[in-house]
């Protein structure tokens, strides 16, 4: 089994086709030549993975489960110790910010935090990613930041 290390984590993606790869443009290609991938392009991305490697289902009264090893569990516990979940809410008929604007209108206030990240999960959620858990207990401290002062 070739096992590969996600750059932002150390989650083991056993699956090749499951990795992001970021191909960039040959620089013989203007912008406009270079296609982009569409969402189904992206979605298609379709590779073989052994049965063998997969967790095996079992049926429990009318219901299928899946036995995560205690190992796993405890390491995806961890994984999100770091993380916050957060809505945006706009004013109605306002325009939602992009990820890049939102973490600029963000950042004079968290100034003080290490690296953190912020990533959209749609309909205004958005999940933070901080380096520390200093930082989560920092930013959860305020309760609510009005980006409109």
């Amino acid at each position: 089994m070739d096992s590969s290390i996600s750059n932002d984590s150390n989650v083991i993606i056993p699956w090749a086709c499951l990795q992001h790869h970021v191909t960039k443009p040959t620089p013989s290609l203007s912008t406009s030549q270079v296609a982009k991938k569409s969402f189904a392009d992206a979605i298609n991305n379709v590779c073989d993975i052994p049965l063998s490697q997969l967790p095996q289902p079992v049926i429990k009264g009318d219901r299928t489960t899946i036995s995560i090893p205690e190992k796993e569990y405890e390491a995806g516990i961890a994984a999100c110790k770091h993380n916050l979940h957060g809505r945006v809410l706009w004013p109605k008929g306002a325009t939602p910010l992009k990820v890049a604007a939102l973490k600029a209108k963000l950042s004079p206030f968290w100034k003080t935090l290490g690296r953190w990240g912020i990533t959209s999960l749609g309909k205004g959620f958005y999940e933070f990613t901080f380096s520390s858990l200093e930082d989560v207990q920092s930013v959860r401290s305020v309760g609510s930041w009005n980006l409109n002062p």
